[in-house]
């Protein structure tokens, strides 16, 4: 080992070579804190060297920094020179520096993260260096999309995961992640189109400085394991060495604590028998019996079971999340001019940003300049892009599939449209159960009958044959494989963007006779459409059409949209208007082709001085009394024709009427505001069982109510205006509003995709998580209940008795997770769409990273 000193040095600096690619730096006054801004500042200058490649501060105890750099191609003497300059220069250093360059080699200090997020449990500070980015995690497995990385400071600090995944969860571009606090890991699958490998790390690094300090260590889970080491110790005190009895039976009787904690909370704060005191009198039995080794097997299984919840639980909530509730990290600030990228938690009310092509709509706002196409397929359920100019809203989540906007924003990070699901997934808890769901219900009702057998068994074959009967109790596995089902099926209906609030809905969803839609926005569209084109004073269909569609064209309201969509239908060319004759007031005059064109309605006309001629007098009033409505044209002084506009019946109606009488349902009938004649001519055309017309938005809620006396179970599906009473009354509730208005609405169920496509698919998920419930339900039957048989008139012991309840558990557990299959099956899919696209836009996602990932020792 060399040492070399470095003068003039204002510092008590040592320098030495402990090891070939690393170089050792002593000094109290810098290293013995590295939190200090001397300390920051040093790194700061020293890592502008793009030959270091990490650095270890070792702290107090040993007040040095070990800078590393690759031996095979830079000498000692050469990077030892770039540390000598960087500890000499006089260059002054902002307190507060972080790297802002254009990205070039020694441009710009290096941005180095805080010492916090890289310290291990024995106050060592790690560093590692990727392109100007100093940081604490090193990345171990590293190709275009999945990122794998370590961090000692996550050793069993779970508040630091967790901040991790609040952060991950709402990131768009961010498709799976994991955080594992023993191996010190985070596993990230990502979109490379909108997060570099960079931009990943910043973020990270971000959520571990503000997340909330944790100075001890997580206790460490040891239950399933302890579980398991009792299951062995009494194996081996059962087959081999009988002389450990005493100490598998205390290992034993600590591993069902949970059992009497659960017993205690049923019996004395619920104030029920449930399927916890079984468990609690049967482990007694097998302590009483000296039957360790079955009661080690019947600890191991319930161990494994809450395990496996927990596990899934987790999994779904992850799911959920991931699925809703998106937003991008990174921005573009316009700001004097320039492009500046910024995270999103500096953008503030007010700002500027840019939105490119390909780019996801980072907040909620207007458009103050620019033109572009839209994809709102994720947040309103649009199924074409939505052209979108100067003052037309946006909101965040959504895709820009061409041009460049600039927006103003109104709404930004947690206020925005998408990030309120997160809100409501994490505040309502929508990927919990309720407290007593199916499989609780189940397990309770076998408690009584089971302690009446095991009595009787008490009485004529003593305490083994009791434990025997109590042992092949039907509740402790469907307990467990009910809300693993549950739990999945939420997680497969997050991945068909059905957002379920309430996990009790979709139990009930399956026992619903009766639907009742509300019209306006559900069946029909909120955008009309053009019905019959009446013409007056010799003018023809297509050119009413043709002027009022140029009239409308600046408009983008529901009307405007009704009647330019009808001139495309037609392949209409639209004339240019005489812009200094455009007026707006109670409706719309324009200059076309040499014409004075009026558009808007029947007052306007007479307003306007415009006479109505009988033949369109008489159209007038059988439209209104079908409850459709009429938009005058005006050519000249004269009344050139009218369009009628008439509700647009959803496209998918039809087929989910059918499909909804082919699960089952038995009434289906409509509520509206609108009048008798168009309800009642809706509910004839559609096969509707009942209709009911004319009910105020307040008194909704008193129909549902009346279906409900009548014994019917009502799912009453709406768009969310208004119907807040309504959806809390019915027994199953589904808005159609999607992510706009999730924060508002209080449905049970809300679509993300506006339109009743995924009613029949809902009803089908439902009827599959009741046929897992009762497919576990029978696995758990059957072999018990032949157990129980066979206790009485075979002699069948407890040995037998654990193995066949607890195998018919496992049984049940496996097929609660069985629609996780379909969830991953799902996600590969996507996965490999993902691939696809990114191979097409030229990226490789098996290519090797640039800078190459060595495996710490």
């Amino acid at each position: 080992m060399t040492e070399r000193s470095i003068s003039p040095a204002p510092l008590d600096i040592k320098i030495s070579l402990p090891t070939p690619g690393a170089i050792r730096i002593h000094s109290t006054a810098l290293f013995a804190d590295p939190e200090t801004p001397d300390c920051r500042r040093f790194l700061g200058r020293v890592f502008r060297a793009t030959e270091l490649t990490g650095a270890k501060l070792n702290g107090a105890e040993h007040p040095a920094a070990d800078l590393y750099f690759d031996p095979r191609h830079h000498s000692a003497r050469e990077v030892l020179a770039l540390v000598a300059a960087s500890l000499t220069t006089q260059e002054p250093v902002p307190a507060d520096y972080k790297f802002q360059g254009d990205g070039r080699p020694g441009t710009e200090l290096a941005a180095v993260a805080p010492a916090m997020t890289a310290r291990d449990r024995h106050g060592v500070v790690h560093y590692h260096r990727y392109g100007n980015h100093v940081t604490g995690w090193q990345i171990t497995h590293d190709k275009v999309g999945s990122l794998k990385l370590k961090n000692p400071v996550l050793y069993r600090k779970n508040v630091y995961c967790q901040a991790i995944e609040r952060e991950l969860m709402s990131i768009l571009g961010v498709d799976r992640y994991k955080t594992h606090a023993l191996k010190c890991s985070v596993q990230i699958e990502y979109d490379p189109r909108r997060l570099t490998r960079n931009q990943l790390i910043e973020i990270l690094d971000e959520a571990l400085a503000n997340a909330e300090r944790q100075e001890e260590l997580d206790k460490l889970d040891l239950d399933l394991t302890i579980c398991t080491g009792s299951l062995v110790l009494a194996g081996a005190t059962t087959l081999a060495a009988p002389a450990l009895l005493p100490a598998a039976a205390a290992l034993f009787a600590y591993t069902t604590i949970p059992s009497f904690q659960g017993a205690y909370e049923v019996l004395f704060k619920e104030k029920r028998l449930g399927v916890d005191v079984l468990d609690a009198i049967v482990v007694l039995g097998c302590l009483g019996t000296l039957q360790i080794l079955p009661g080690a097997v019947l600890a191991w299984c319930l161990s494994f079971g809450r395990m496996l919840v927990k596990k899934t639980e987790d999994n779904s909530k992850k799911m959920l999340l991931s699925a809703f509730g998106k937003q991008p990290r990174f921005v573009w600030l316009y700001k004097d001019g320039v492009e500046i990228e910024v995270s999103l938690d500096k953008i503030q009310q007010g700002d500027l940003v840019v939105v490119h092509t390909g780019d996801a709509v980072p907040v909620d706002g207007h458009i103050v300049e620019g033109m572009a196409m839209i994809d709102q397929h994720a947040l309103t359920g649009e199924s074409t892009p939505a052209e979108k100019g100067v003052g037309d809203r946006v909101f965040a989540s959504t895709i820009l599939v061409a041009g460049k906007i600039f927006v103003s924003v109104e709404k930004a990070g947690s206020e925005t449209a998408s990030a309120k699901i997160s809100q409501i997934l994490n505040d309502t808890a929508g990927y919990k159960l309720t407290s007593q769901n199916k499989g609780e219900r189940l397990a309770d009702t076998a408690v009584v009958p089971t302690l009446a057998l095991g009595s009787l068994a008490y009485a004529v074959m003593g305490p083994f044959g009791a434990v025997a009967v109590l042992n092949s109790d039907l509740g402790t596995g469907i307990r467990m494989a009910a809300p693993l089902a549950m739990l999945s099926t939420l997680a497969l209906c997050a991945q068909k963007g059905i957002l379920v609030k309430d996990g009790r809905a979709l139990e009930l969803m399956n026992e619903v006779d009766t639907v009742l839609f509300d019209k306006t926005g559900t069946l029909t569209r909120e955008r009309p459409e053009v019905g019959r084109i009446t013409t007056a004073n010799g003018h023809t269909a297509k050119d009413i059409l043709r002027y009022a569609a140029a009239a409308e064209r600046k408009f983008h309201h529901p009307i405007a949209l009704a009647i330019l969509h009808k001139a495309e239908e037609e392949s209409i060319d639209l004339p240019p208007t005489d812009e200094t004759q455009y007026k707006v007031g109670y409706g719309i005059s324009v200059g076309i082709e040499g014409h004075t064109i009026r558009v808007g309605s029947r007052r306007y006309m007479e307003m306007e001085g415009l006479a109505i001629p009988p033949e369109v007098e008489a159209v007038l009033d059988e439209v209104h009394r079908n409850g459709d409505t009429m938009v005058m044209v005006g050519v000249d002084d004269q009344l050139g024709g009218a369009l009628e506009l008439q509700a647009a019946i959803r496209p998918e109606v039809r087929d989910i009427v059918k499909g909804l009488r082919e699960r089952g349902v038995k009434h289906l009938a409509i509520i509206s505001g609108d009048h008798e004649a168009p309800t009642k001519k809706l509910a004839e055309e559609l096969g509707m069982d009942r209709y009911f017309a004319q009910v105020l938005p307040a008194d909704k809620a008193d129909y549902v109510e009346k279906l409900q006396q009548e014994g019917k179970k009502v799912c009453f599906v709406g768009d969310g205006i208004n119907d807040s009473i309504a959806l809390k009354k019915a027994n199953v509730s589904i808005s159609l509003r999607g992510a706009t208005s999730i924060a508002t609405d209080t449905a049970h169920i809300v679509f993300m995709e506006q339109g009743l496509g995924k009613l029949c698919e809902l009803r089908d998920i439902a009827r599959e998580l009741d046929k897992n419930i009762a497919r576990s339900w029978g696995m758990i039957v059957a072999p018990n209940v032949a157990c129980i048989l066979g206790v009485f008139t075979m002699g069948f012991g407890i040995g037998a008795s654990v193995l066949t309840n607890n195998v018919a558990a496992l049984g049940a557990l496996a097929n609660g997770v069985w629609p996780m299959r379909k969830v991953a099956h799902l996600e590969a899919e996507r996965r490999h769409q993902l691939e696809l696209e990114l191979k097409r836009a030229g990226y490789d996602p098996e290519a090797k990273p640039a800078v190459e990932v060595v495996a710490e020792a």
